[in-house]
């Protein structure tokens, strides 16, 4: 952990400067404020730096078929050989071929341009993921030119996963996704639902996962929230036991106090009864 209490915190960041004009161009703030909470509580988590390596793999190929397809449309052909009456043949494109070698020229040069800015949104929407964990919530920010900043209520978390691709196992991160009690309106497994919260790229998910548990636990402890309303967390069960052990002579009064007044309510029925029969 970092001194600021920041884990997974991006190795081999940008240079200041370059990142300073992107933040200004995008008009994106740097660091997200912090969820509602305790401040000593506040814990920040970051991507892990494997999971910059996961996105720069997937862009990679990504930028392998772009190029392919600028090859195949400056030559105005397929690179892919037939036999034919008179030899091998490429497989052209018939009447598009003079049109796709005319805008070749064009296309190069513009894939040479999205090379590197595509690589610098890449790297600062890596180092502009923010996980922010507090006792009360929870806030997600993502993105660069269209950012998502999402925060979630701890004691509103019904259920949490922990979920690895193939790929993700080989570079040892999963996700974390989180679902609360429906917002209302918004499909439960639409990837923009409210209800959905998900933190990508952590290598430390488990740690991550039983935080906002404890989390969980303290706040029911402390009487926030329904224990039945929220059926697939583990460990509240108890919340209602320890209350009424620490609390059991105030609620003996309260339940002798209410006895009385039942005892009354009883006895003016009775009088009342009692009158409209005499009448």
């Amino acid at each position: 952990m970092t001194p600021a209490g920041e884990k997974g915190a991006p190795g081999g960041r940008m240079p200041a400067g370059l990142k300073r004009r992107l933040l200004a161009l995008f008009r994106v703030e740097e660091r997200p404020e912090p969820p509602p909470g305790s401040p000593e509580s506040l814990r920040t988590f970051r991507a892990s730096p494997r999971f910059f390596r996961y996105s720069l793999l997937k862009w990679g190929l990504g930028q392998t078929g772009a190029l392919f397809g600028v090859v195949v449309s400056t030559l105005g052909f397929l690179p892919i050989a037939f036999w034919a009456d008179e030899g091998f043949e490429f497989l052209e494109f018939g009447p598009w071929s003079d049109l796709t070698r005319a805008f070749g020229p064009f296309l190069i040069v513009l894939f040479v341009v999205q090379v590197p800015l595509s690589y610098l949104v890449l790297r600062l929407g890596y180092e502009m993921r923010w996980y922010m964990v507090s006792d009360r919530a929870l806030r997600i920010r993502s993105g660069v030119y269209s950012v998502r900043e999402q925060t979630m209520t701890v004691v509103n978390i019904q259920n949490m996963a922990v979920k690895r691709g193939p790929l993700q196992r080989l570079f040892g991160i999963a996700d974390l996704e989180i679902r609360t009690a429906s917002g209302g309106g918004s499909d439960d497994d639409d990837e923009d639902s409210l209800s959905r919260g998900l933190l990508q790229g952590l290598d430390n998910a488990d740690e991550l996962r039983n935080l906002l548990l404890a989390s969980l636990r303290q706040s029911r402890d402390a009487g926030l929230g329904d224990p039945d309303d929220r059926p697939g967390m583990p460990a509240v069960e108890a919340a209602p036991t320890k209350a009424r052990a620490s609390g059991g002579t105030e609620n003996a009064s309260v339940l002798a106090a209410a006895g009385d007044l039942l005892a009354e309510c009883r006895a003016l029925r009775r009088a009342v009864a009692g009158s409209a029969e005499a009448s």
